[in-house]
């Protein structure tokens, strides 16, 4: 089918008043029609939608403010018993009750929240030591040696026995300050590890190049330009250190070097599963074991989960 071919003189003769001339918009030109785009507001849009996070981040604040609320003011193990054997989970007493006759709903909030605080200090210094060191060990080739000298001969020591060593010069007396003093100094070595190599990585990319040729800071550099990148790794890496501190508290309350010394007046996680498997009770009266168990393994479970949904979000490269 052909195409009718219009002559000069009928395109004139179209009436005028059908179109309206609109004439350029160079300001609209110029604009982006897209909407913009926030990292943050596109990483907090992925959290909100993951019920992984939200039911993970829900119990854990949940667990966190019952530990910081039940049994305040109270002993693990009261001093007048109540004269009773080890009884199973009941209405009158949700947990039962232990070998000293003591109430395991208390006992065991009281644990958890002497752990937490435990947990979250050791993990604050390893995350925060961790960052610190890796981002300059890897940035600064000249300290690579440096660094690698140092934490080759803290590896050399196992770290039980490092521990027992701290412990010692400071009386034998393993205090909550003593036990993390001792606990950080070989524990951002793994974390500092894992940046320095991921810095290095990045580190002689275009960007950074002429950032550091136009007279761009080091510091400044590892801070905008470097982190954000390795940021969901650094987050992943840190969901094992909350697990990793829960762990070694109940070591060292197995080998009788926690923090807690006195079970009638102080509770730890550690110390309870320490305590149970020191006797036979356990067999008898499950309970006693799998209580504890669940605890720990509940709460390290969580912290993993919340911060591997985290960890996804920050990779820019799953936006949009």
């Amino acid at each position: 089918m052909e195409q009718k071919q219009y002559t000069n003189e009928e395109m004139n003769s179209i009436d005028s008043s059908l179109f309206t001339v609109i004439g350029t918009k160079l300001e609209e030109a110029e604009k982006i029609s897209n909407k913009p785009y926030s990292y943050w507001k596109s990483v907090f849009t992925r959290v909100g939608k993951s019920k992984t996070f939200i039911i993970s981040l829900s119990l854990l604040i949940a667990i966190i403010v019952m530990a910081f609320s039940i049994g305040i003011g109270k002993d693990p193990v009261p001093v007048v018993t109540p004269g009773v054997d080890i009884a199973s989970p009941s209405w009158d007493h949700v947990f039962g009750l232990g070998k000293f006759g003591e109430d395991l709903w208390i006992k065991m909030w009281i644990g958890t929240r002497t752990t937490l605080i435990f947990t979250l200090l050791v993990a604050g210094i390893q995350i925060l030591l961790g960052i610190l060191i890796g981002a300059i060990w890897g940035f600064y080739s000249k300290l690579d040696i440096v660094f690698i000298e140092v934490t080759r001969f803290l590896s050399l020591i196992p770290s039980l026995i490092l521990w027992l060593i701290v412990i010692f010069l400071f009386g034998g007396v393993a205090s909550l300050p003593v036990l993390i003093f001792a606990i950080s100094i070989t524990s951002w070595i793994a974390l500092a590890g894992i940046i320095r190599v991921q810095i290095m990585i990045v580190r002689n990319a275009e960007y950074n190049i002429a950032s550091r040729i136009l007279g761009t800071s080091g510091a400044k550099i590892i801070r905008k330009n470097i982190m954000p990148k390795i940021l969901p790794i650094v987050i992943q890496t840190s969901t094992f250190a909350i697990p990793t501190a829960i762990a070694i508290d109940s070591l060292l309350a197995y080998y009788n070097f926690g923090f807690v010394t006195n079970t009638l007046d102080q509770a730890s996680l550690g110390s309870i599963l320490n305590e149970l498997l020191l006797g036979s009770d356990w067999e008898v009266y499950p309970h006693l074991l799998i209580i504890p168990v669940l605890f720990v393994g509940g709460i390290s479970l969580l912290f993993f989960l919340a911060g591997k949904v985290f960890a996804d979000s920050l990779d820019p490269k799953t936006h949009r």
